[in-house]
């Protein structure tokens, strides 16, 4: 009954294309406890419009992608040691990006708590799967209870004193989730809500955080009760990366259009690869959509990093992007917390960020990226690139 059961979730994930079995743990049997009581929603807050914000030269664009964010965490950690490190005008986050946004916002201070997130945390500090049994009745295979406790432990009041300070100095800190119902995303200031300094909007940003790394089908979706045209509602929120791994909101480039010719920068950091690891895959069905899964993620990690270089390009924007090398020997699962390998992760990360190694154009324009065109099945693999 429980590998069966586990199967069903599994192709039911894949097939409704919310998030590829690539994503799912391999062994999701160990911490296993049952539903525990349902925590009451915060109650709604109405947003305001925020206070204009000041010219973004530095712009850091964080993507999702599970425990590889610990490479992300050891780029923000190596630039610091490099004394290269700018001041952001404007960070953004998605899914892990999310996590990691606000500590990368307040700037190098808070390097080694990101260290200690992203490199002394384990399986059972992220996600508890629930009874097998009930799987198929629930929202998700497992509780994000751990998660939501270790985003209150790092996000203090102190922290959200912090970003309210840097919000009035116009600078910005935007994270994105997914609106289930409406199926689009959702961006939210969180400067704006945190200069609110109340118990309400100190919940909110938790939970739009929380709803941000909430993978569908793995964590249950997120209520937050807003309110519309003066009208109390619920919306059922989850990871933004399901729409899109990475993102600026176009507002960002139109105004770094009006800096000095070259002044601005536009910083990409991509917790992960920009192509899935070649592996052999069984003609069986969960390996077929697994791999087919993780596909269609890389894809859209290459086309999001494109559509962020023409943006750049457009608005006269300099383009910097990163992305973990594709020798770099890694599992291809993002939720998959183990302390050894994400600490490899993070060192490998250390060594990019200080050694400033950038990349100025997007995946696919590079020697031996763009697809083969085949005119027959006998083929000859080209020689590297000197």
């Amino acid at each position: 009954m429980r590998r069966s059961s586990a199967a069903l979730v599994v192709v039911f994930i894949a097939a409704c294309g919310c998030t590829p079995t690539w994503l799912l743990p391999r062994r999701l049997t160990k911490h296993v406890i049952a539903d525990g009581p349902v925590k009451k929603p915060a109650p709604a807050v109405s947003l305001e419009v925020a206070t204009p914000p000041r010219k973004p030269l530095n712009v850091l664009a964080l993507s999702g992608g599970g425990s590889y964010g610990a490479y992300t965490a050891g780029i923000l950690n190596g630039w610091t040691r490099s004394n290269k490190r700018p001041d952001f005008d404007v960070v953004t986050g998605i899914s892990t990006g999310a996590l990691i946004a606000p500590l990368a916002f307040l700037g190098p201070k808070h390097d080694d708590n990101l260290r200690r997130f992203y490199t002394e945390i384990g399986q059972a500090d992220v996600l508890r799967v629930r009874v097998w049994a009930t799987i198929p009745f629930r929202d998700s295979v497992a509780l994000g209870t751990p998660l939501r406790a270790m985003i209150e432990t790092n996000l203090t009041a102190e922290v959200f004193g912090e970003i309210a300070k840097e919000h009035a100095k116009g600078r910005r800190l935007y994270v994105a989730t997914m609106n289930l119902e409406t199926r689009r995303s959702v961006v939210w200031d969180l400067g704006a809500i945190a200069a609110r300094n109340t118990d309400a909007s100190r919940t909110l940003i938790r939970d739009v955080i929380l709803a941000s790394c909430s993978i569908p089908g793995v964590f249950p979706p997120v209520s937050l009760a807003v309110e519309v045209n003066g009208e109390s509602k619920r919306e059922l929120h989850v990871d933004g990366g399901v729409n899109g791994p990475v993102f600026v909101p176009p507002g960002v480039f139109e105004e770094a259009a009006d800096a000095e010719a070259g002044a601005a920068n536009l910083y990409v950091i991509i917790a992960g690869k920009f192509y899935p690891s070649e592996a052999k895959v069984q003609p069986r069905v969960l390996k077929v959509l697994g791999a087919s899964g993780g596909a269609v993620i890389h894809s859209q990690i290459r086309r999001d990093v494109a559509n962020l270089y023409h943006m750049a390009q457009l608005h006269g924007v300099n383009f910097h992007v990163s992305a973990l090398r594709q020798d770099f020997l890694a599992h291809d699962n993002g939720i998959q917390f183990h302390p050894k390998e994400m600490h490899r992760l993070y060192v490998e990360g250390v060594r990019v960020g200080f050694d400033g190694d950038w990349d100025a154009t997007p995946p696919e324009r590079s020697p031996g990226e763009t697809p083969d065109i085949r005119t027959g099945t006998k083929l000859k693999t080209a020689d590297p690139p000197e």
